[in-house]
Parts: C-alpha cells; sequence; structure tokens
C-alpha cells in the first residue's frame, strides 16, 4: 500500500538531489543493539526465574506476563514524553540510560556468590527494563523518519523502514540463540548456568547502543515536541462523556461523540469517531496477544520437559527454540507476499484485510490446541507427587532374599523380590501417620540368622518417605521430604540418587560422558545433578559396578549398592521417567504461530493503518502495543486464578478462547465497512484554541 502511493506519486521537487541522511545508520546500529539486548535478556528469563531465584514455573510466569504487560504499556508514558515535553532525541537518551542499568542490574543480581537480595535485584532491574525499553518503543522509528525531507525522499524513507525492521529481527534472532548458549555451556563464578555472562552480554550491548546514539549526536535532525495527539484523543473522549451526562436529556446527538463540541473541532471529533470503531475491531486482538506472548514462558516451559537431543550429537537448549519464530517470519513473509496470499485471492478465499485477522485468529487457536496435545504426551513422563491429603512410600530391600510385607494400618499385602524396591504412591493422610509394617523373610532363603521383623514407618501429608531394609534385618530410615525426592530438575539435568546398603561411608565414582565423584554417607547420598547425558559406570574401591546406568535428561534415579560377602553390586532404579518427548515436536505449534502472526499481527498493522485518519495513525500505534499489554493481562489472571492443575487444559482454554472470540469477530466484520482514508490527505492541526 505504502510502496503504490510512493511510485505513484511524483515529488514536489524532481530537480531537487537530497543526500541520504548518515545519521540513520546510528539509529539503526543503536536498534540493532537495543533489540539483541531485549531479546537476549528475555530469552532465558522465565528459565532464570525458575532455576536461579527458585520460583515455581507458575510464579515465574506471572512474573513474566508482568513484565512483558510494562513493556507494551510504558510505551503510552515513552510518547507523551517525546511529543509533549522532552522530545524525541532526550527521551530516547535519558530512558536508555536508565535501560542499560536495568540490565547492568540484573547481570549483578543473578551472580549467586555475592551476597546480595537476588531476587529483589533482579525485579528492579526488570522495572527498569520494561520502563527504558517501553519508554523508547514509540521514539527511536518515528526518529529515524524525522531524518529524511518529504516528499522528495519518500522512496529511501520506505527503504530506511524495511532496514529497521531487518536490524530487529536480526538481534532478536542472533541473540535468542546465542544467550541461551552462554547460559547452558559456560560456567562463571563456580555457576553451571552461567547467568551472569548471559545477562552481562546484553546488558553491554544495551550500554554500546547508547555510546552508538550519542555519536550520531552532530548529525541528527531534531525536531521540537509538537504536542501530543493520543492526549487530545484522551481529552475529547472524556469531555464527551462528562457533556453527554450532563445535557444528554435537553440536547440528542446522533453520536456520544459529538457531545464534544464546540469545545474541540469537528476533525478531531470525526477521527476519533473512526478511531473507536477500530478500536472496538481490535478487541480480539488482545486474546491473541495473550496466546503469541507464551512463546517466552509457558511454550519454553514446556521444552524444558522435553528431549532436546538431536540424534545424539546436538543438543537444542529449551529457551532456543524462540529463535524458530523470528527465523521463519523473516522466511515466510515474501513466501505469503509472492505465493500464498495472491494464490488464496485467486481462490476467492482470503482477500480482505479482515478476512487475513480472521484466519490468523484461527491458526493462533490451532497452535494452542496442538500445545495442548503435544502437553498430554509430555504429561506421561512427568514425576507422580503426593497431592494434598496424600503421601508416598517407597521400601528398598538390600538383600538377596524377598521379603514378604503386609501393615494392618493400610492396604498392604506384597512381596518385595531382592535387590528392588516397591512403592506406594496415593497413601491416605490427613497430617501425619505412623504405619504398623510387618516383614518376613522368603521360606526358600531363611537362615539362622532373625527371619522376621516388626516395625514402623512414618507418612506425612503431601511428603515422600523412603525406608531401606539392611542387615541385620531392620529398617532404615532413609528419608521424610518434600517432592525433591521425585521432582525432576528445573535445569533440564538428570538427578542420581545412591543408596549403600552398609552404613559405613563410601567414595563412588561416576564414570562416562563427565566424570564425578559422589560421596555416600549414612546408608545414602545426596541428590546429584548429572549435567552430561550418557551412560555411566559406577565405581566402588576400583570395582567397576554392573548393571551400567543410563542417565538422560529429566530423569531421577536411584542407584542401589550392596555387598554381600564382600562382593559389591548394584542395581538401578528409575524414579521418574527421562524426558522422552524430543523437542522438535514443538516445531508444529512453532510455525502454525508464525502463520498466525504474519496473517493476524502484521495484517493488523497494515489494517489500522490504512483505516485511521493520519492525525490518528500515533493513536493507532500505541493502542495496537497497549492491545498486547492487556493480552499479557489476560495471562496474569488465568494463571492466578490455578484453574487447571494440568497445562494442556491451560492450553486448550487458551485456544477455546481464542476461537470464540473469532466467532464474535467474524460477525463484527462482515458488518464493518471499509474507511480507506487516504494516507496524504491534509489534516487540519488540532489548535488549542478551537477547543
Amino acid at each position: 500500500m505504502v510502496m503504490s502511493s510512493v511510485q505513484n506519486k511524483p515529488p514536489k521537487y524532481p530537480d531537487e538531489k537530497i543526500k541520504y541522511p548518515k545519521s540513520v545508520f546510528f539509529i539503526i546500529g543503536n536498534e540493532f543493539c537495543e533489540r539483541f539486548s531485549y531479546y537476549g535478556m528475555r530469552t532465558i528469563l522465565s528459565l532464570y526465574l525458575v532455576q536461579a531465584l527458585n520460583y515455581t514455573e507458575s510464579t515465574s510466569t506471572i512474573i513474566y506476563h508482568t513484565f512483558v504487560m510494562l513493556c507494551y504499556f510504558t510505551p503510552l508514558v515513552g510518547g507523551i514524553m517525546a511529543d509533549s515535553w522532552l522530545g524525541k532525541y532526550k527521551t530516547i537518551l535519558y530512558v536508555s540510560l536508565f535501560y542499560a542499568l536495568g540490565n547492568i542490574v540484573l547481570a549483578v543480581s543473578s551472580v549467586t556468590v555475592i551476597n546480595i537480595p537476588h531476587a529483589a535485584l533482579s525485579l528492579v532491574g526488570l522495572l527498569l527494563i520494561a520502563c527504558g525499553t517501553g519508554g523508547i518503543k514509540p521514539c527511536v522509528s518515528s526518529f529515524g523518519g524525522d531524518q529524511f525531507v518529504l516528499p522528495q525522499q519518500e522512496v529511501q524513507l520506505q527503504r530506511f523502514f524495511s532496514v529497521f525492521y531487518f536490524a530487529i529481527n536480526a538481534g532478536s534472532v542472533i541473540s535468542c540463540f546465542l544467550t541461551p548458549f552462554l547460559r547452558e555451556q559456560v560456567t562463571c563464578f563456580g555457576q553451571d548456568k552461567c547467568y551472569p555472562i548471559a545477562f552481562g552480554v546484553p546488558a553491554v550491548l544495551m550500554c554500546l547502543s547508547v555510546v552508538i546514539f550519542v555519536c550520531g549526536r552532530p548529525l541528527y535532525k531534531i525536531k521540537q515536541p509538537s504536542g501530543n495527539i493520543v492526549l487530545d484523543v484522551v481529552k475529547c473522549i472524556s469531555h464527551a462523556i462528562v457533556r453527554k451526562v450532563q445535557v444528554q436529556k435537553m440536547e440528542k446527538k446522533d453520536h456520544w461523540l459529538d457531545y464534544a463540541a464546540p469545545k474541540y473541532n469537528q476533525k478531531l471529533i470525526d477521527d476519533t469517531k473512526v478511531l473507536m470503531k477500530i478500536i472496538f475491531l481490535f478487541t480480539p486482538t488482545i486474546i491473541f496477544w495473550a496466546l503469541y506472548e507464551q512463546q517466552g514462558s509457558k511454550w519454553t516451559f514446556q521444552a524444558n520437559n522435553m528431549d532436546g537431543s538431536i540424534n545424539g550429537w546436538f543438543t537444542i537448549q529449551p529457551d532456543q527454540m524462540q529463535t524458530i519464530n523470528p527465523v521463519l517470519v523473516l522466511i515466510f513473509i515474501p513466501i505469503f507476499e509472492s505465493f500464498i496470499y495472491p494464490l488464496l485471492a485467486k481462490l476467492r478465499l482470503v482477500r480482505t484485510p479482515l478476512q487475513k485477522l480472521s484466519v490468523g485468529g484461527i491458526l493462533a487457536a490451532l497452535a494452542f490446541l496442538i500445545s495442548g496435545v503435544l502437553d498430554l504426551y509430555i504429561e506421561k513422563d512427568k514425576a507422580i507427587v503426593p497431592d494434598a491429603g496424600q503421601a508416598q512410600l517407597r521400601l528398598y530391600n538390600t538383600f538377596n532374599c524377598p521379603i514378604h510385607l503386609n501393615s494392618p494400618d493400610f492396604n498392604l499385602n506384597s512381596t518385595l523380590p531382592s535387590l528392588d524396591t516397591i512403592e506406594f504412591l496415593h497413601i491416605p493422610v490427613a497430617n501425619k501417620k505412623t504405619l504398623k509394617l510387618n516383614a518376613a523373610f522368603d521360606e526358600s532363603c531363611k537362615s539362622n540368622n532373625t527371619s522376621a521383623f516388626s516395625g514402623n514407618v512414618e507418612v506425612q501429608n503431601k511428603q515422600i518417605s523412603s525406608y531401606m531394609f539392611t542387615s541385620p534385618f531392620s529398617l532404615q530410615t532413609l528419608n521424610i521430604t518434600g517432592t525433591d525426592e521425585v521432582q525432576k530438575s528445573s535445569v533440564g539435568y538428570a538427578k542420581l540418587k545412591i543408596l549403600y546398603a552398609e552404613k559405613d561411608s563410601i567414595e563412588v565414582m561416576l564414570k562416562g560422558p563427565a566424570d564425578l565423584n559422589i560421596r555416600v554417607n549414612n546408608y545414602k547420598s545426596d541428590v546429584t545433578d548429572i549435567k552430561t547425558r550418557g551412560i555411566y559406570t559406577l565405581v566402588v574401591n576400583g570395582t567397576e559396578l554392573s548393571p551400567k546406568i543410563e542417565l538422560l535428561p529429566g530423569g531421577f534415579y536411584t542407584y542401589l549398592i550392596t555387598k554381600t560377602d564382600n562382593l559389591v553390586s548394584g542395581k538401578a532404579f528409575i524414579i521418574t521417567k527421562p524426558n522422552s518427548v524430543n523437542l522438535m515436536w514443538q516445531m508444529p505449534q512453532y510455525l502454525v504461530i508464525t502463520f498466525a502472526e504474519i496473517m493476524f499481527s502484521i495484517t493488523g498493522l497494515e489494517f489500522s493503518f490504512t483505516e485511521s485518519p493520519q492525525s490518528m495513525k500515533s493513536v493507532i500505534s500505541s493502542i495496537w502495543l497497549l492491545t498486547d499489554s492487556l493480552g499479557n493481562v489476560i495471562v496474569l489472571v488465568v494463571e492466578g486464578l490455578e484453574i487447571f492443575e494440568s497445562e494442556a487444559y491451560e492450553y486448550f482454554l487458551f485456544a477455546g478462547l481464542m476461537a470464540a472470540v473469532m466467532i464474535i469477530f467474524i460477525l463484527i466484520a462482515i458488518r464493518y465497512k471499509y474507511e480507506h482514508v487516504n494516507s496524504d490527505e491534509n489534516d487540519e492541526n488540532v489548535d488549542s484554541n478551537n477547543r
């Protein structure tokens, strides 16, 4: 639309040749560094909240979407500051300094060896970043546009915005891949997950963006603030509402905004009417952003419970999956423009912007339907934890003889095989309960030793109790603890606990892709995170134990070591299944959400530009960003209500919500009459003296 108007409209001054403004290269460099900083930090944020600050996934989701909400709400403030007070240059400069400070605070707060309030400082850093990125968001592109002379440089201006958009996506793609790599592959400050470097690089890039921006100062064309149309619209609407309440019984108007006259001129009133119609049509956009923004939270947590290994030679990190969306957008935009849209138009299926918006919204719902189905398969590998009113009990047999078990206090009449374990996952309990347990060796292997045993085991509400039968025939308490004994690693590692039938302390060497030593004291070791997947051999006093154990991401394993006649042997148990669903199964939902973004988001921007009056285009831009903010509010509400325990059902809820809203949208769109406002119309300036 813009290109055609540029090509068909001859310049007013054809003989004038104006040099391409060199200042825009500083602005493009600034934008590349800023977007690298923002997306690099945001990509690893949700996992940082869980892995480093130990928030739950639910709380992390709330913090993440609160942050994104602020990022898209503060542009309103930034736009008003630039247009009504400081001007674009000073707004970008001053706000960028707070932005850079926020990145530095976040990077420093992630250094765990420093005795500081890490969580509090991290939240302060995020607040500064949200205000910073939102404050400059409405200013940078328009400041770049100010460097051109119109109408002589309209073609150059169009090319500038293309390069500007490319810089945004280039910064996003590079940082979305690099920062997860730094987080996972670099070790720093004694931390396995190097968040200080992963956050530090975006902080350096943000500081560099400020330096680049300031270096262009002598070349910039700086315009003075000329007033903010957003404030004019808000005042016009407020006055119309107040006056309607006051005089509607005495004075009837065709439209409620007409009550703003005569204080506000008719041009502003008519343009505001068009604006309100577009805003009403924007309603489903809020739900779309609620779905779209969960790529950085829910979909990343989903990826963290999947297997990122690609044929065993390469591992994709969960947060690196976010790189796929911007890459696919860059690939498919020209494909849609050159092939898909012309084909759909030829088939008379999808021709108008509202039809594209409708299909895009339905595709977003489909993406979440796919993610919900995928999560149903992922849930099969999730840890089984005791719910409220329940407890878990595990018993280990270290003897080469089966043990018969029974209890009068709960439904137990079983045989525990030799060198094996038995588990009771859903024992009813109100608070704490002591259960009597009777045990006896099988008749086939009774010896002169005590062949029977009676004792007590203790279970507690929402706790996991573990006991081990050892020699002489007795029951040793291993632990009574929370769900840490079965939960998957929050960082995606395998978890290993070693049990030893003797009370003696031993050193166990784990030989495999990454060797390490594990100390066993008083029958058990601590839970150890195994960073590198693979097959491991346990070695005790130079003796290699059999069988070997394969440790895979997400799995929780127990290895029982026994000693009989000075011969050491072992057996491995899988307490919680490893992640078995491959990460590549997320590709379909990312592909569909990308198609949805192209058809919904990009078309929405085009529609709002062509349908809105010239004087209202900045208002529409602000409203468009605000819908993203409100979409994150929807996520916060759903997450706060904790409607479902299953993530899959929550995905289905969002899919259904999007589908329902799109049905309403289609009914509204059928009745919509296109304005086709000429973007080159000569608008009157809104003069305060005419209000």
